[in-house]
């Protein structure tokens, strides 16, 4: 029989399954889920987000500044820094110019800004001066657990670099103990990721505090329209 088929078969087997035991309760989906590695359930949505109006139609580069740690300082971050990078430049909405903690360091004396600290009045126009930027995106780590089940929160906020108004902000928690999250995050690595998992087990991203980084930014740069 050949792989399609095999999977075909398996996907039938699973929905009789779940069809015949739904109404057992949510255990009993999640227990399926983890067996055939299906994504059966709600899925979460983000809901905590703000948007200008008018989305600025000026801002074609966008500096992405390093991840706020805030009490996560012990905690090194280039893994999931980079995955934030990576989608949020598969949006395409803009070039994005990622910037160093070197190179914060080296201009403003601070490798991290937090997205809700005042900021220097020159940071906008210094990195528009080097970078020719027209926004500034910050990322603030809220909540982050390593061990299972793995969790993070995020705060995210898009600033018009020549206004200093906030174009898009979002703040959310990915916390995999909930059904709906651990669901989109594995249906995130069958349909959408190009990274491949282990095995073809989506269930490694509930291991993995750097494989949920990837949903989170994907699930949280997704809302901006």
């Amino acid at each position: 029989m050949s792989s399609i088929a095999n999977s075909l078969l398996r996907l039938t087997f699973v929905f009789v399954a779940a069809s015949g035991l739904f109404l057992s309760g949510c255990k009993t989906v999640n227990s399926l889920n983890s067996r055939y590695d299906t994504t059966l359930g709600k899925k979460q949505k983000i809901t905590n987000v703000h948007e200008a109006e008018v989305f600025p139609a000026h801002l074609r580069r966008v500096a992405l500044l390093p991840m706020y740690k805030g009490r996560y300082d012990h905690i090194g971050m280039a893994l999931l820094e980079e995955n934030f990078a990576q989608e949020l430049g598969k949006k395409k909405l803009f070039e994005l110019v990622v910037i160093e903690p070197e190179k914060m360091e080296e201009l403003f004396g601070v490798e991290r800004y937090s997205s809700v600290e005042t900021l220097p009045t020159k940071l906008l126009s210094k990195l528009h001066e080097i970078y020719a930027i027209d926004g500034v995106m910050f990322l603030d780590l809220t909540f982050y657990r390593a061990y299972q089940p793995v969790s993070m929160g995020v705060k995210a906020k898009l600033l018009d670099g020549h206004t200093g108004e906030i174009a898009w902000a979002a703040d959310e928690m990915f916390d995999t103990a909930n059904p709906a999250v651990s669901n989109a995050a594995r249906k995130y690595f069958q349909t959408i990721s190009t990274t491949q998992y282990p095995l073809q087990q989506t269930q490694t991203v509930l291991h993995s505090a750097t494989r949920l980084s990837k949903y989170v930014a994907y699930k949280l740069f997704d809302t901006i329209q």
